[in-house]
């Protein structure tokens, strides 16, 4: 009689673990997956001279700016030796005639790198401005 107490208690302590594991690993899982929301907020401002600055937020669990951008479908570019080169953005291409390209800046601070190697973190905000003149 005493084995079949101390065999039941050890039984249901065992299920009673087992059934925590399963709920804070059910619990973890759901809240690392979840797709509708990203992990990090960033701010992304489209700067054209002469035009109202129009400002995105983005929400998104990429890793680069490109990446981020391209969600979102607000640029579009070329593939160059230096890696990728923006040449419209929120549909306003780049006049080559003109000499107009777009500048990357972050904070108000100049990137000299490529959109697609700038790496992001929550809360960044980045400039992208129409310039004119190489």
């Amino acid at each position: 009689m005493k084995e079949s107490k101390y065999f039941l208690k050890v039984f249901l302590g065992t299920l009673g673990l087992f059934a925590v594991t399963v709920l804070l690993l059910f619990i973890f899982f759901n809240r690392n997956n979840s797709s509708s929301v990203g992990s990090k907020e960033i701010l992304i401002q489209v700067i054209i001279p002469g035009e109202e600055t129009e400002e995105f937020k983005l929400s998104t669990d990429a890793y680069t700016l490109r990446e981020a951008l391209d969600e979102e479908k607000l640029i579009k570019g070329q593939e160059s030796a230096y890696g990728f080169y923006i040449v419209e953005v929120n549909g306003r291409l780049a006049d080559d005639s003109k000499s107009e390209w777009w500048s990357i800046t972050k904070g108000g601070e100049y990137i000299e790198y490529g959109v697609d190697m700038i790496n992001i973190q929550d809360k960044d905000q980045y400039e992208l401005t129409l310039m004119e003149g190489y």
